[in-house]
């Protein structure tokens, strides 16, 4: 495209946002060692592995889950990009984790990252146990929230005093 008599010349690439691949009702399912670690669903998957980025998006939802050997992890929300060279999934809208252990988290967005099973965000979450009923600002935390820190604290949180 020109303008001002070819003066300036402005290339525009169309295919920086054209995925190479659509699918519909995707699944999705990562194994190691002849064991299913993890399974994607969703309704739709674009594949944007041609972008310099790397990623895939789910527009309509995603439902992900983590199986280990004495633990399954399910994490929906309804929409995600998942960063491929990064091992990162940013989770976005109405994300719910639920595990087999009963812990339950509520937030409106949440990264995942893969490679070091570590949540985090800056944002508002909710997190729901047996013991403890935490609403704060930000999350850091490993997949098993043995290992949490937040921000503003609000709710119930039971400590133990071990001396």
């Amino acid at each position: 495209m020109s303008c001002d008599n070819s003066e300036y010349i402005t290339s525009v690439n169309i295919n920086d946002r054209v995925p190479i691949g659509i699918a519909k009702d995707f699944e999705m399912i990562y194994t190691d060692s002849m064991k299913t670690r993890s399974l994607i669903k969703a309704p739709t998957h674009l594949d944007f592995s041609n972008h310099p980025i790397n990623y895939f998006e789910f527009i309509d939802g995603i439902e992900v889950i983590i199986f280990d050997d004495n633990r399954t992890t399910s994490i929906t929300s309804d929409y995600a990009i998942l960063y491929n060279a990064f091992s990162l999934i940013d989770f976005q809208g109405n994300v719910v984790i639920i595990s087999s252990s009963g812990e339950t988290l509520f937030s409106e967005q949440l990264y995942f990252d893969s490679e070091n099973e570590w949540l985090f965000t800056e944002g508002k979450f909710r997190y729901i146990d047996e013991n403890n009923n935490i609403i704060a600002n930000r999350l850091d935390s490993n997949r098993e929230f043995s290992d949490l820190l937040t921000g503003s604290l609000v709710g119930s949180i039971n400590v133990s005093d071990n001396n």
